[in-house]
């Protein structure tokens, strides 16, 4: 009778195990599942030096996701190994390690450069879009976040969650972005007041004849609409090369950009290729295509 209590014992034991077993695969796949659902939206750039050594540890080999920062709080350090690394809770951000060299202004671009999913946050490491000034040097910035949530939504893949809480933060560049501190505002065009038209002349001759229509009265101008922008579209070969308006980085090949009409610059940027420049003078309403050719250095 022993025997028997024993085996069941050992049965129900192997059971539950099994069953444990069977569980613990799955919070580990909805992690890794909404790893990649985060990193489809928002793709991790390739940074640093190509296979033969050549470039620099900054530099973009291939651009992915750029966000524009959409609160302060945030720091950014030149130090690739000790990027500046804060711990958000919700709408407070608290720096915990790395360098303090910058204070990261609302609008400033970034390019996404990792992201990963742990048992109670999700990081995602980032490099300004743009070398950037401060009292320890010259360069792109590093930065890092690490988003705190509870365990349970992130075993449950909860990206609803997730997203709402990088919007808080940053966005990708296009949806809703914040203009960028550097980034000239665009001209606005003056409204034009609706031209008024003239009263129709009363006739002092005598009264038509019985019959005769009446004079029609002449339609008032049309007012002058506002300059309207224009579409421009750039590619390039290789792409994901960095855009250059004006002297303002505004995303990476390929790109649809809408810009006010007049006289601008542009330049196309890829590491170990030659720069690619071009003036465009662009007309109100139009819809062109640029397609660089880079050479190789």
């Amino acid at each position: 009778m022993a025997n028997r209590w024993l085996t069941l014992f050992v049965l129900c034991a192997l059971c539950s195990a099994a069953a444990l077993a069977q569980k613990q695969p799955a919070v580990q796949n909805d992690r890794e599942v909404l790893q990649e659902i985060l990193q489809q939206t928002y793709q991790p750039s390739m940074v640093g030096k190509q296979l033969l050594g050549f470039g620099g540890e900054t530099d973009i080999r291939r651009a992915g996701t750029i966000v524009v920062i959409q609160r302060p709080g945030l720091y950014g350090s030149l130090l690739h190994n000790e990027p500046a690394s804060s711990a958000i809770t919700g709408l407070h951000a608290e720096l915990f390690r790395g360098h303090k060299d910058y204070e990261v202004p609302v609008g400033e671009r970034y390019y996404v450069t990792a992201l990963a999913v742990s048992s109670s946050t999700v990081v995602v490491g980032m490099i300004s879009a743009r070398s950037v000034p401060t009292q320890a040097g010259v360069g792109r910035l590093w930065t890092t976040l690490s988003f705190n949530f509870p365990d349970q939504v992130l075993a449950t893949a909860d990206k609803e969650t997730i997203f709402r809480e990088f919007d808080q933060w940053f966005l990708p560049e296009g949806r809703g972005m914040t203009a960028p501190p550097s980034a000239a505002a665009a001209p606005v065009a003056p409204s034009v007041a609706p031209s008024v038209a003239p009263a129709p002349a009363v006739a002092t001759g005598p009264a038509p004849a019985a019959g005769t229509p009446p004079p029609q009265a002449v339609p008032p101008v049309s007012p002058v609409s506002p300059q309207a922008s224009s579409r421009v579209n750039v590619q390039s070969d290789p792409p994901g090369a960095e855009i250059y308006l004006d002297d303002d980085l505004v995303g990476s090949t390929p790109s649809a950009l809408m810009i006010p009409p007049g006289r601008h610059a542009f330049r196309v940027h890829a590491p170990g290729h030659a720069d690619w420049t071009r003036n465009v003078n662009i007309l109100p309403g139009s819809e062109i295509t640029l397609s660089a050719n880079l050479d190789k250095n």
